[in-house]
């Protein structure tokens, strides 16, 4: 028998079921791992750029709704929640100005492979 008989004859669908079966068998789970391995990378690249604000700044209206400073009144914030409160604290002590937020966004850098590149020292 030769080699290629005998590759014909585990393969085959008119041999021996159960020799099939083991075939499929390592067929099956190398399409899975590919799948698994290949959605798993993808996963990771989409999320691993995800850029959140670093800061959030209260910007404040007068009544004519150009932009104007209060002495006095903090406008700098790293949480939402906080600056969120703040405005709605400082809408009621000061009702003749509107208050809205504003996010800083961190500056990007290349998100190409650092072991490549070389480091300048």
């Amino acid at each position: 028998m030769t080699i290629f008989s005998q590759f014909f004859c585990v393969t085959s669908a008119y041999k021996d079921p159960v020799k099939n079966q083991n075939v499929i068998k390592i067929l099956d789970k190398f399409v899975t791992g590919f799948f698994v391995v290949t959605l798993g990378i993808l996963w990771h690249c989409s999320s691993k750029y995800q850029v959140k604000p670093s800061q959030y700044t209260v910007v404040v209206y007068d009544v004519f709704g150009k932009q104007s400073e209060i002495d006095g009144i903090r406008t700098r914030f790293k949480i939402i929640q906080v600056a969120q409160s703040y405005i709605s604290e400082y809408q009621k002590r000061f009702e003749s100005h509107n208050f809205s937020m504003a996010q800083e966004m961190p500056i990007i850098k290349n998100p190409s492979f650092r072991i490549f590149n070389k480091t300048q020292r």
